[in-house]
């Protein structure tokens, strides 16, 4: 008699990654997802929220548009490199956790054309908190400023 809810974002495989404010999970068959506009550079994310931000920012105009694959988790980052190696370019937006770093890590390893961008957010857990925070700092300061303190 309980109804559950959750967004589902869809893979390569037709599985779905799974989201609410109380689960992350997903449905078989787990995989990649990766979107394709013809782009010789390709940005990478772990996780879906990540991917958003920097669609977020990308619509200010900040960014350019790149090619772009999920990994749904950092066990696929081995599977997505022909992918990956198909560009000129690789632009690695993962978590500044030890797993997200020390994937990082492998991946400058494997050469020239992969770049670590995490240092945008480099105070910050992941690319999603690092825009989350500055939404809720805008958010405050527009606060402040009507009520004339100084920022």
């Amino acid at each position: 008699e309980r109804k559950y809810w959750a967004i589902g974002f869809k893979n390569n495989a037709g599985g779905y990654e799974l989201r609410n404010a109380f689960f992350k999970g997903s449905s078989t068959p787990k995989d990649v997802t990766t979107f394709e506009v013809g782009a010789k550079e390709v940005s990478v994310f772990e996780g879906f929220f990540d991917f958003l931000s920097y669609k977020a920012i990308e619509q200010n105009g900040q960014l350019p548009t790149n090619n772009f694959i999920i990994l749904n988790s950092l066990a696929f980052f081995e599977k997505a490199r022909p992918f990956m190696e198909q560009h000129a370019q690789v632009n690695l937006y993962l978590d500044r956790d030890q797993a997200g770093q020390n994937c990082t890590r492998h991946a400058l390893s494997l050469g020239a054309k992969y770049k670590d961008h995490s240092k945008l957010y480099k105070h910050f857990k992941d690319l999603n908190e690092w825009v989350s925070h500055i939404g809720k700092s805008l958010k405050n300061g527009e606060q402040q400023k009507r009520k004339g303190l100084k920022l």
